[in-house]
């Protein structure tokens, strides 16, 4: 894997290759991040977790598909959501607990979230009859014999195949209309942020049997005990509170928020609750909401993929959203919650593709500001840095079988749902074997040249200077061997060259003060300043 430089320094890279590769790793900028990618392919079983070289670091093979995500747990198992059963397993692929969703009545879709306490937070469909959804101040003209809503529902595994459900949170339960005041949930949904409009999706915009709501992404905040959801029938996202019990949940008062399961936060389309028009809108379709790690640059921001629209927003975009909170109230502006635009964006081109995926995908930040984005149909995963600079592409070469490079692969032949970068210093890697086991795909000229890279930039890395120089000589730690070694004044004047340089020391003649020696190798620079007293 590439290792950053941590001195004062400027380094440049650049690759050349006949043919650029169709699969695995394409493209690489030395301004890519620290750490590795793992993914599971929609149409097989396997999973893997691979360095920035494309290389496999490990792979866990299963015995159905993915259900949709999986993840990389702090104790270093991979949890895993199958067609049918939540897996845990460790990193030599051995199963430490499975439960079967389906058989005990949980229709488990999308995405999970592991939780601190090692429990895990799923979405499941809740489906209504239209004499009951009716009954909720439906109305009747737009309404299917079946309309799913979305739970929440929290596990705690037991045993190595067992699980006891032990909090809830319906979506059923937090309802207003205003359509029927015979009815439950009537009110004045404007003076209501807090609840649903039950009547804002008819049965023309999509089968609702599949969700009124269609939940699709789920995350967690530990310091606030609260969740997020993406709801993508409704252009939405949501915040709700975790420290409530189940019967708090269900109703409108208790936790830390005293809302009970009341929407704390919702962002994306204030139409929904009666608070704007089609301009307001900014989010369509949405996938993979998150809250950015604590310790990362954007910590406690909140990233999400914007897919667009069919016609009427034809692109996808990826952003950062920084809600304000007093007390333990989110903040409205206008009788809408804050903010009033994004943190963020980015939308663009990559690889000369203009980024839309109608469907799926997501996004996510990393330490350092850069931006993973996962593009579904396409199977591949990009990142970038927050100015929008490109630094590193792959594309899943594994299918219904691996794909060799230059073969022809129709979208969808390779899709992933998602994929979460970890970064080099995550816990979950300690006491791992993160050797190289080689690319997944047949050759790749940029995994090749990635290799090559990682092993000349450890070297010149490595290089040492005894700082101050004295004594006219200017001292390393080791015999270094580079295609140029140049001493640079601090007007920019190269004082001293030397070609095909292979020595432990440089004699100097110059006057006093601070000078850069330019080290070169393969394409590599490295700069740092010196004194010379």
């Amino acid at each position: 894997m590439i290792k950053k430089i941590t001195c004062i320094l400027l380094l440049t890279v650049s690759f050349v290759w006949s043919q650029a590769p169709t699969v695995g790793l394409l493209f690489l900028h030395n301004n890519v991040s620290e750490g590795y990618t793992l993914f599971t392919p929609e149409v097989n079983n396997s999973v893997y977790l691979i360095n920035n070289c494309g290389e496999k670091v490990n792979e866990w093979t299963f015995t159905e598909l993915p259900g949709a995500t999986c993840y990389l747990l702090e104790n270093g198992t991979l949890l895993r959501a199958g067609k049918d059963k939540l897996e845990i397993r460790d990193w030599d692929n051995t199963v430490l607990w499975n439960y079967e969703m389906n058989t005990n009545g949980l229709n488990q879709h999308h995405d999970i979230e592991p939780l601190p306490n090692g429990n895990i937070l799923c979405i499941i469909t809740d489906s209504y009859s239209n004499t009951e959804i009716i009954a909720n101040g439906k109305d009747p003209l737009k309404v299917d014999q079946v309309i799913g809503l979305d739970k929440i529902v929290e596990l705690k595994p037991i045993g190595t195949d067992n699980a006891e459900i032990v909090w809830e949170w319906k979506f059923i339960d937090h309802l207003i209309q205003d359509y029927d005041n015979t009815k439950a949930n009537f009110g004045i949904i404007g003076n209501h942020p807090e609840l649903i409009d039950i009547n804002y999706v008819d049965s023309n915009v999509e089968n609702l049997e599949r969700g009124y709501t269609h939940v699709n992404g789920i995350d967690y905040n530990a310091n606030l005990d609260q969740i997020i959801i993406s709801a993508r029938n409704l252009n939405e996202i949501y915040i709700i509170d975790h420290s409530t019990t189940t019967t708090e949940a269900s109703g409108h008062t208790g936790g830390n928020s005293n809302l009970g399961g009341d929407i704390l936060w919702r962002w994306g389309n204030p139409r929904v609750y009666k608070q704007g028009g089609v301009e307001d809108q900014k989010l369509f379709s949405q996938h993979d909401v998150k809250w950015v790690e604590p310790g990362y640059l954007d910590e406690g921001k909140i990233s999400v993929f914007n897919n667009g629209e069919y016609e009427t927003r034809a692109y996808s975009t990826v952003h950062l959203l920084d809600p304000e909170i007093s007390g333990n109230t989110y903040t409205k502006e206008n009788n809408t919650f804050k903010p009033l635009n994004f943190n963020w964006s980015w939308g663009g081109s990559i690889l000369e593709r203009t980024m839309y995926e109608e469907i799926k995908s997501g996004t996510h930040s990393l330490p350092n500001g850069n931006f993973i984005i996962c593009e579904s149909s396409l199977g591949q995963v990009s990142e970038i840095t927050k100015a929008g600079e490109h630094v590193w592409t792959y594309k899943n070469p594994s299918g219904n079988s691996i794909f060799n490079q230059f073969e022809n692969v129709s979208p969808n032949f390779n899709s992933i749902f998602r994929a979460e970068k970890y970064p080099s210093n995550y816990i979950g890697f300690s006491g791992k074997d993160l050797t190289p086991k080689g690319i997944i795909e047949n050759e790749n000229s940029v995994s090749n040249a990635c290799l090559t890279l990682s092993i000349v930039q450890y070297e010149i890395n490595n290089i040492r200077v005894i700082n101050p120089v004295s004594g006219n000589v200017l001292k390393f730690n080791q015999n270094i061997k580079l295609d140029a070694i140049r001493i640079i004044d601090m007007n920019g004047r190269i004082i001293f060259t030397s070609k095909n340089f292979f020595d432990d020391h440089v004699p100097i003649n110059v006057k006093s003060g601070f000078y850069i020696i330019e080290f070169e190798k393969e394409e590599i620079i490295r700069r740092i300043k010196i004194i010379v007293n």
